[in-house]
């Protein structure tokens, strides 16, 4: 792991029911297959989530709960993560309290995000825990916060090969020499943007209002922007505006809204 890699974010009025999506650009016609609950997705995506699912039984059979915590900074890839983990432990009967979850929190974090991190701890009744700092500072803080003595052995991450420094990231992959022993997870490094998005739509998953308005990759305010590939003028009233992130069709253009 390196510093500079992504970590990847009250009453929050959810995005969920503004989800129709709005591309410029051709719809998919891949075939769908329908999953357990009834959800529809293309088969790509079916194969996918079949592939993170065994991701979970492994991580689970070869650590309990309490080793894992799950990295969350309110972002898209990480609120599929922290969605599929919550529906994963419930159909295998453990507890979701079992999971520890920590919040990476930039210094100059958006409010939508706080927001949104406050509204994920009451809607699947877990506790987010704050931690700031570098990411390897804040990994040691996390390693160090056990009251029992038991120390974590291995953390759920949002990652995707598109994302800085993960293109050859393995699905379980020890943390580098010189950082807090741990086994990084990455149930989703084979996802695309589309992936992410099918997956939010399909199963209503409430996400971070800014993907709404533009932004496509979240860090903090000020290395963050709307991504100038989704800007478009009104032709009525002639403002800027912004398509919301889920029209991006080019997983190369995700970060062109970040510094």
């Amino acid at each position: 792991m390196n510093d500079e890699a992504e970590s990847t974010g009250v009453r929050y009025e959810s995005s969920v029911h503004q989800q129709k999506r709005v591309s410029v650009q051709m719809e998919s016609t891949a075939e769908v297959d329908q999953v357990s609950n009834g959800t529809e997705y293309s088969h790509s995506l079916q194969v996918k989530v079949q592939q993170s699912t065994e991701l979970f039984r492994r991580a689970f059979r070869d650590y309990p709960p309490e080793r894992i915590f799950l990295s969350f900074n309110g972002g898209k890839d990480c609120t599929v993560l922290l969605h599929m983990v919550i529906k994963f432990l419930e159909r295998e009967g453990i507890s979701v309290n079992r999971l520890p979850c920590w919040y990476f929190q930039p210094h100059d974090p958006f409010a939508e995000v706080e927001e949104f991190v406050i509204f994920c701890e009451t809607y699947y009744g877990i506790e987010i825990k704050h931690v700031r700092g570098t990411i390897r500072e804040a990994l040691g803080k996390i390693c160090n916060s056990s009251s029992d003595g038991e120390k974590f052995e291995a953390c759920f991450m949002g990652s995707r090969r598109t994302d800085p420094y993960c293109s050859d990231l393995d699905y379980f992959q020890k943390t580098d020499a010189g950082w807090p022993d741990l086994m990084r997870i990455s149930p989703l490094l084979d996802w695309t943007c589309n992936d992410v998005w099918e997956y939010l739509q399909k199963n209503h998953v409430p996400y971070c209002k800014l993907y709404d308005v533009g932004y496509t990759s979240l860090g903090g305010r000020g290395n963050t922007t709307p991504n100038p590939n989704l800007r478009y003028v009104d032709p009525k009233t002639g403002e800027i505006k912004y398509y919301p992130a889920y029209c991006l069709r080019n997983d190369g253009m995700e970060r062109a809204g970040r510094s």
